[in-house]
């Protein structure tokens, strides 16, 4: 084939591919809400430009179609926004074969060929959540403090050594204390503290959300199966977990045989309960769950908590307002005497963890659904099979209307709403105003049906770690008031990734390798 020849193959499959393109945009315009939507071309322009400025650009459009629903382009992909509390309820209350918040999760992070599908088919850990986690959260609280005490001391203490004040960098260090706390109550004290073991479980959930997204924009449908494949075979994720549980797995067969033995609490004894009795507690499903269980447990707490920190250095007033709080509550020099009901008490640490959630969440577009079949909103708004619906988490969550100066940080925003405060007992209106709570304004852990399970957990260790923090430590940024910036890629928000913040080993407290 001659230079003309090639030449006019490619123009040929250019103009395919610009009518395919086409087409995808004129049926969007056809069937999606018309706000939002410009030319067909334009659209594909503006979906380019959003990636870049996607938090500003979806503020903008909430505020410019007040009150609707719209369109919003992405990166060649359309998703109806909901920013009011109508259409954020009735997103939330849509049935999962109506609205699916686990297609969405699969179809954006590619699951199926990024772990595979018995990660998405097989769902047991999270009734298991449900119920085992909630309901042992007074049993699991002591060894959760334990191993966040011996964290600090192996992982912070090691760093500071001998310095008044020592350079830290946060989002790493906190994401090997948190992965030791977490999997402590999964998998028990002995696994929780093996180096190789929380570089697999942390770097999981890492690995998806990177492979993932790249897959999804970046390699055709036809490929993806092939590209899925070799990547599980390259990170091999699943048979390094099954390696490394193997022998625990086996010692928890021979206990659960014994009727004398006394079976650790933990989530793989409650997962080894849940599991099908087909599959008589194999080690690759169990070790699946188990990644599973790290991919939604590490990320968002780890996040957070890091966010949470770069908050507190930079306005460094709250570390003393906290600290008496939690002095009041627990005993600063005995963490053995803390229980989860004093914890409970410390109403400033919850209000504090709250705010940083509300102005500091994992991104501008939050509860993703895929409409599996058509799904209309009370306004008459009609959404056909194949297209997203979310939330713009953001502009509800920096909203003057819902929130007095909104994009302020205000720590004790929501500790001075509840009136249990100062001794006084609670309302049944207090819920609303705790870390744990949602709503359609507050939109943290999601809504409806799939409201986060581990909610109560993950609060209950962020509060754990923020008290165990500022009875030991004072911090500052490296720059006095300056807060380390979000960093974001398209809607998704993330903490500063190599940002460092001093800490200060307080003198006058009992030193931190006594309890």
């Amino acid at each position: 084939m001659g230079k003309l020849g090639l030449l006019l193959l490619l123009l040929l499959l250019v103009s395919l591919f610009a009518l395919k393109l086409n087409n995808r945009a004129r049926r969007a315009k056809r069937y999606l809400p018309a706000n939002g939507f410009r030319g067909v071309w334009l659209n594909y322009s503006d979906s380019v430009w959003n990636f870049f400025r996607a938090k500003s650009a979806i503020r903008d459009a909430c505020f410019g179609f007040s009150g609707s629903l719209f369109t919003f382009s992405l990166l060649g992909q359309w998703v109806v926004l909901a920013m009011e509390k109508d259409h954020v309820r009735e997103l939330c209350n849509a049935p999962e074969d109506v609205l699916s918040m686990e297609a969405a999760a699969e179809e954006l992070l590619q699951l199926r060929h990024t772990v595979g599908p018995l990660f998405s088919d097989e769902l047991y850990h999270i009734p298991v959540i449900r119920t085992k986690l909630n309901l042992n959260l007074e049993e699991i609280f002591p060894p959760l403090v334990d191993e966040i005490h011996a964290a600090f001391s192996d992982i912070i203490n090691t760093q500071i050594g001998e310095a008044d004040w020592a350079s830290i960098k946060v989002l790493s260090t906190f994401s090997r204390i948190i992965c030791r706390a977490t999997n402590r109550i999964l998998v028990g004290n002995h696994l929780c503290r093996n180096e190789e073991y929380c570089k697999l479980a942390s770097g999981f959930t890492n690995d998806v959300l990177s492979i993932g997204p790249v897959l999804k924009f970046l390699v055709p449908k036809f490929l993806r199966p092939l590209v899925g494949m070799a990547y599980r075979s390259l990170f091999s994720h699943q048979k390094r977990m099954e390696t490394l549980l193997k022998p625990l797995i086996k010692d928890r067969r021979r206990l659960r045989h014994d009727p004398a033995s006394d079976i650790p609490n933990d989530m793989l004894s409650w997962l080894m309960e849940a599991s099908p009795l087909n599959e008589e507690y194999s080690t690759e499903s169990l070790s699946m769950r188990m990644l599973n269980v790290n991919f939604v447990a590490l990320h968002t707490t780890t996040k957070t908590f890091t966010h949470a920190i770069y908050c507190l250095a930079s306005q460094p007033q709250y570390i003393s307002i906290l600290r008496a709080e939690v002095e009041q509550q627990l005993d600063s020099g005995d963490t053995t005497t803390w229980t989860r009901d004093a914890l409970g008490r410390c109403v400033k640490l919850d209000s504090f963890l709250k705010e940083t959630l509300r102005l500091h969440g994992l991104g501008a577009i939050w509860m993703p659904r895929l409409a599996v079949s058509d799904f209309s909103f009370s306004d008459g708004t009609n959404i056909p099979p194949g297209y997203f619906v979310a939330t713009a988490a953001t502009a509800v969550h920096e909203n003057d209307a819902l929130y007095e100066n909104s994009r302020d940080f205000n720590g004790l925003r929501f500790s001075s709403m509840r009136k249990g405060t100062f001794g006084r007992p609670e309302t049944e209106k207090d819920w609303q105003y705790k870390m744990t709570s949602n709503s359609e304004s507050y939109l943290a852990f999601g809504g409806g049906r799939h409201l986060c399970p581990g909610r109560f957990f993950a609060s209950m260790e962020m509060k754990c770690l923020m008290a165990y923090l500022v009875l030991r430590y004072d911090l500052k940024t490296l720059k006095d008031g300056v807060r380390p910036p979000d960093e974001w890629f398209g809607p998704t928000s993330n903490p500063a990734r190599n940002a460092r913040v001093l800490f200060h080993r307080r003198k006058d407290f009992p030193s931190a390798s006594m309890n």
